[in-house]
């Protein structure tokens, strides 16, 4: 099986906003995504939705939203959440103790799993608390 490594989108937002707080760690780590070092980086449609959408909410650029999806869908492989991965996001939502993940990180969580992706780059750290989640970044 091919490595991937999810892009999560706290670290596409801080790589993309350089007044963010990780912005210099976002960009190490997109560095070496791009040398190969964690696989082939994927994101969702989740992913995407929520990147352009915050991009556009936080710049109110229109052009700057739309470059930044058209990069992603370039640079990365886009995994689509299909039936089957919205209904084990669901259960992992619904199954969550301590109320952190939202729905769109249960989408993330599911694939990750049902893809067998261990490697995620996020500087979201609830996700390094799950044992089957290798965070990359926090």
């Amino acid at each position: 099986m091919k490595l991937l490594i999810l892009l999560d989108s706290s670290l596409i937002v801080a790589y993309s906003n350089r007044a963010d707080e990780n912005h210099a760690k976002a960009k190490q780590v997109v560095e070496d995504v791009a040398k190969g070092r964690y696989g082939t980086p994927v994101i969702t449609d989740y992913v995407f939705d929520e990147v352009v959408t915050v991009m556009l909410a936080r710049t109110r650029s229109l052009a700057r939203a739309t470059k930044l999806g058209e990069t992603l869908l370039e640079a990365t492989q886009l995994i689509r959440i299909d039936e089957d991965l919205f209904d084990a996001a669901w259960v992992i939502f619904r199954q969550q103790r301590k109320n952190k993940f939202s729905f769109t990180d249960c989408t993330s969580i599911a694939m990750c799993r049902a893809n067998g992706i261990s490697n995620m780059a996020t500087f979201d750290g609830d996700f390094a608390e799950l044992d089957d989640v290798n965070a990359i970044g926090p």
